[in-house]
């Protein structure tokens, strides 16, 4: 089984150099990149990932990581812009850097979800009036009742 044993060399190696690839996932370089770089296909990588308890929540850390350091980012990309021709590109490399937190780690930097709500009280106030009735007594006073209190 020649297969076997290129993929237990490759898992030992990505074992071996699992420090440097949480560094390079935490200074922003792509999965895809980290795959060319050690020479892994996509069913060894994820192999790798599952292999180990833990693991995959330290890529994720170190993705939040990366995220956390281009957010801060764009407060110095901001800061540092002083001049208003440079204003316009300040703004796309800030809002590459935002997309591309809110993607990594959604949960921190992604759209919030917002609920609407929408009321139409003239509806129920329609509803409200249909329920009223006017009763004229002997006395010529008016008086109101709810349909559901009659009876």
């Amino acid at each position: 089984m020649v297969g076997r044993k290129i993929t237990r060399t490759e898992l030992a190696r990505l074992d071996l150099t699992e420090a440097d690839i949480l560094e390079d996932i935490a200074t922003g370089l792509t999965i895809t990149k980290l795959r060319e770089k050690y020479n892994v296909s996509q069913r060894i990588w994820s192999t790798w990932l599952d292999q180990a308890d833990g693991r995959r929540q330290s890529v994720e850390q170190a993705r939040e990581f990366f995220a956390d350091t281009i957010a801060e980012e764009t407060l110095s990309i901001a800061d540092s812009t002083v001049d208003p021709a440079d204003a316009a590109i300040a703004r796309v490399r800030i809002d590459a850097r935002k997309w591309l937190a809110g993607k990594t780690a959604p949960e921190k930097y992604g759209d919030k979800a917002q609920t609407e709500v929408h009321v139409n009280l003239q509806t129920a106030h329609l509803e409200a009036l249909k329920d009223i009735t006017v009763r004229n007594d002997d006395e010529g006073s008016i008086s109101f009742d709810r349909s559901d209190q009659r009876e």
